[in-house]
């Protein structure tokens, strides 16, 4: 499923039909239209390590019990290449690409919104901006599919794709983030905490879009690697909750709060002892603050889910439908969410530029 799902098909264009039906006998054969857990389930009969094998879906919006079996593939690909961390976090791997970009001569537009895009045909000639008009000759998104197209492309401008209308979409998420003023020293990088009822709870997220008063908790504790990433002698966390997204229809400034508590309760029985008394700062992001602030449809964490029929050809393709200069990268399109997901689209977007203008 690797060899397949990652080295062959994530870095290759999926805008023609064609090129998916060529590869309809090797999905087939890999039995890609079973999910992930019924994957694991043939291999394993212990219910907690069927748990442990299958929750990765979960790394980019998907339920395991329905995602397809290729997403299995993200622990081989862990254990080929291991799991890295950029000291500093995140951002230094955006500074590294702003100092790349600098060195090729791109100039960077930052606290600069999209308001409108001007086209002559099919194609797009400038863009407007709060700051401005700028020409275009190539426009390559990253922001949601699905919020481009619905905010800045009319629907008489290209031929809708009735299948966009029957996405569905990821999960949301519940993000607590903060730092204590004690040192948890037994605690590692990467820890997931699961609820007593796996398959009930998931349903209860992605099935009924219902809150639980059980949840499950990946804590992320990345001073276990990169002391700089906290004061010494203190530690950094965050605390991440899958959760229903908007369609839910939550009050989520009070459900912030609520979730907050619970998290920090549910810690405190477990790995973390008296945790409210060493907390030195703290704040969160729920589903509302991803659409606000990322403008994500829904406030999903992760675009559109990881289904086998919302796969390669079938998800929101990197070159723009009806549109010739018109490109998407991100977890909304080819190949899907996560880190190197997210990379992969870019290499996509690499190979179609070059056929196209070089």
């Amino acid at each position: 499923m690797f060899k397949v799902g990652f080295s062959q098909l994530a870095h290759r264009p999926f805008h023609s039909f064609f090129e998916m039906f060529k590869l309809i006998p090797t999905m087939i054969k890999l039995k890609s239209y079973r999910s992930v857990f019924s994957l694991v389930s043939s291999h394993m009969e212990h219910d907690k390590l069927r748990q442990a094998f299958s929750i990765q879906p979960l790394l980019v919006g998907g339920n395991p019990f329905n995602t397809t079996s290729i997403y299995s593939l993200i622990h081989f690909l862990e254990f080929k290449d291991g799991i890295h961390f950029a000291r500093g976090g995140m951002g230094k791997l955006v500074s590294a690409l702003i100092k790349l970009m600098k060195e090729e001569g791109i100039k960077i537009y930052t606290d600069t919104k999209l308001e409108k895009i001007i086209f002559e045909k099919n194609k797009i000639s400038s863009i407007q901006t709060n700051k401005g008009v700028i020409k275009c000759d190539h426009l390559i998104s990253n922001t949601d599919p699905e919020y481009f197209y619905s905010q800045f492309v009319k629907k008489n401008t290209i031929k809708v794709n009735l299948r966009r209308k029957f996405y569905k979409k990821s999960m949301g998420l519940f993000v607590l983030y903060f730092g204590t003023q004690k040192v948890y020293e037994n605690i590692e990088h990467h820890t997931i905490i699961l609820g007593k009822h796996y398959k009930k709870l998931l349903e209860q997220i992605f099935k009924h879009k219902k809150l639980s008063e059980e949840i499950s908790i990946y804590l992320h504790r990345p001073t276990a690697t990169d002391k700089s990433m906290a004061p010494e002698g203190c530690d950094s966390f965050y605390a991440l909750v899958p959760v229903p997204n908007l369609d839910a229809n939550y009050n989520w400034k009070r459900k912030g709060v609520e979730l907050k508590d619970l998290v920090i309760k549910r810690l405190s029985e477990t790995i973390m002892p008296n945790l409210s008394e060493h907390i030195k700062t703290i704040f969160w992001k729920t589903p509302q603050d991803f659409k606000d602030d990322y403008c994500s449809p829904s406030g999903t964490g992760f675009s559109i889910a990881p289904l086998f029929y919302q796969s390669a050809w079938f998800r929101y393709h990197n070159k723009g439908e009806g549109i010739d200069n018109l490109s998407f990268v991100g977890a909304g399109t080819h190949p899907g969410a996560g880190l190197p997901g997210v990379l992969s689209s870019a290499k996509v977007i690499e190979s179609l530029l070059i056929n196209k203008y070089l």
